[in-house]
């Protein structure tokens, strides 16, 4: 089992679990195990986000690969999702430096391997070497090497959305890695494009804007000429939309319009999306009544892309904003996203905020509750009886889960009827704050 691999990647906050000692380690670490699996790559890519704390575990990363006999390829500020478009165009591996949508003080470190993040079995091997004591003495230096690789990208991204040309857009790019892509794909297509939080200081990622505060973006579009607005994270693998009106248009909304248009393309392979246990049953049913199989799995990008490979679907994502184009790109990529959505709703014929109230919601109410044990909470007696009692209810779904990156247990409750499922939400959130209080207790 892993002890530092979550669900995506090592998190922490910098300086205390998230050290530059540490950073050094998983670097080494990472170059042995692959190589004992004859990953055959030239050089391995880093990059990292635009919190403060990136260039140091970007310098400790690297020191660590060249002292392996690795060449390294100093990437700079880019998307997640740009770093494993890349790794798989260049046959490579990549250790992005991020913590995606948490506040600035949080850092972390993803390995991708030809597009794809490495399975849990490498993860855990790459744990099991922390601590090995790796010698330097005798081996080859490895050399830093500096390089555009972001224009290949950009190309790419450009060419196939000419003919979005004049569409009018407001971004948020949360202060992030966005900042590297979307004024020079939007400068390429020719999208009129105002963008918004693009100044990143090191601690203003993700601070009251991007994908976890729609707020911002709401505000702004009640006065914008603009059509749309798009936000991202501090990682720009999420794409939340706001329309002319202030309306939200989430994750669980655009592989909706996605699935429809390319179903309409005949690129929706096997005709089947997949989605979480998190996306709301409305868009199930919906699916479902437009001929449209609709599969479930466990939260994560990383879960939603294995059952896509396993089923051989080329569309699935997330409520939060992550969503997989299997045909164009391995992992979530929030400005593929926006774009593919826009093209969706010129190929439908549909403004895509009107089409997203047009699908009744069931009520959902999502709580997070800060914990010292996520593991012991979640085995609490007590807590399994309440979920069990839930899970009789036919017309009333809960789904508990601890976080992968935070000491948070994840509350999620829908139900047809928005008063109960308010007041099974805040019942299960007083037992687990009721747990982890005794929990103190009785550690002290």
């Amino acid at each position: 089992m892993k002890k530092y691999f979550g669900t995506d990647g090592v998190r922490g906050i910098a300086n205390e679990e998230l050290t530059a000692e540490f950073a050094f380690k998983i670097g080494r670490a990472t170059a042995y195990v692959l190589e004992a699996h004859a990953h055959a790559f030239k050089e391995i890519l880093i990059a990292r986000d635009t919190r403060i704390s990136g260039e140091m575990f970007e310098s400790s990363l690297t020191s660590s690969l060249l002292s392996m006999g690795l060449n390294v390829t100093l990437c700079g500020i880019m998307p997640t999702p740009t770093l494993a478009w890349l790794t798989k165009k260049a046959h490579t591996v990549g250790l992005m430096v991020s913590a995606s949508h948490n506040p600035w003080m949080h850092n972390g470190i993803k390995i991708f391997s030809n597009g794809y993040k490495l399975p849990d079995l490498l993860e855990e091997e790459i744990e099991s070497h922390l601590d090995d004591e790796f010698t330097s003495k005798g081996k080859p230096v490895g050399r830093i090497v500096r390089s555009d690789m972001l224009s290949a990208y950009i190309e790419w991204l450009s060419k196939r959305y000419r003919e979005l040309k004049g569409i009018r857009v407001a971004f948020d790019l949360a202060n992030g890695a966005a900042i590297s892509t979307v004024p020079y794909v939007m400068r390429e297509i020719g999208i009129d494009a105002t963008i918004f939080n693009a100044e990143p200081d090191g601690i203003n990622i993700n601070e009251n804007c991007g994908a976890l505060h729609p707020e911002f973006m709401i505000q702004k579009m009640r006065s914008s000429v603009s059509e749309y607005g798009i936000i991202h994270d501090g990682d720009a693998d999420r794409c939340i939309m706001v329309g002319k009106n202030g309306n939200v248009i989430d994750g669980d909304d655009t592989i909706v319009m996605n699935a429809l248009s390319m179903k309409k393309e005949e690129r929706l392979k096997n005709n089947c999306v997949i989605g979480t246990v998190m996306t709301n049953f409305a868009i199930e049913k919906y699916l479902k009544s437009m001929g449209i199989e609709f599969l479930r799995t466990q939260v994560g990008d990383r879960y939603v892309l294995e059952r896509m490979i396993e089923t051989g679907s080329v569309l699935g994502g997330e409520q939060s904003g992550h969503v997989i184009f299997l045909d164009l790109e391995t992992t979530g990529d929030g400005l593929l996203t926006a774009l593919e959505t826009l093209r969706a709703a010129r190929i439908l014929n549909i403004d895509p905020e009107s089409f997203s109230q047009t699908i009744q919601r069931y009520p959902q109410l999502l709580i997070n509750v800060k914990v010292d044990d996520k593991v012991k909470v979640m085995k609490n007696e007590k807590l399994l009886k309440f979920i069990k009692d839930i899970g009789n209810d036919e017309e009333m779904r809960i789904i508990l889960r601890p976080s992968g990156t935070e000491p948070l247990i994840r509350i999620m409750v829908e139900g047809k009827d928005e008063q109960k499922v308010k007041k099974v939400a805040f019942e299960a959130k007083n037992i687990i704050e009721e747990v982890n209080e005794a929990g103190k207790i009785h550690k002290n």
